[in-house]
């Protein structure tokens, strides 16, 4: 589990984080994949890295199909 304080900066991150890709027209809030990830890192379940991972491998899979 983690503390207070590190659950605190990582919900800070992502706001900063969301915050910056909405202004560049890319808001992946709301989408299911984005949002499990998210909770899952904000739980200490998973790191950040592994997020991106998935995340990455998740839309390479997509654009292989296509």
């Amino acid at each position: 589990m983690i503390d207070d304080r590190t659950g605190q900066l990582r919900v800070d991150g992502f706001r900063k984080a969301e915050a910056s890709l909405r202004l560049e027209g890319m808001d992946p809030s709301g989408t299911q994949l984005y949002e499990s990830v998210k909770a899952r890192i904000l739980s200490g379940e998973i790191t950040y890295g592994e997020g991106r991972d998935e995340i990455l491998a998740h839309y390479q899979k997509r654009g292989d199909r296509n």
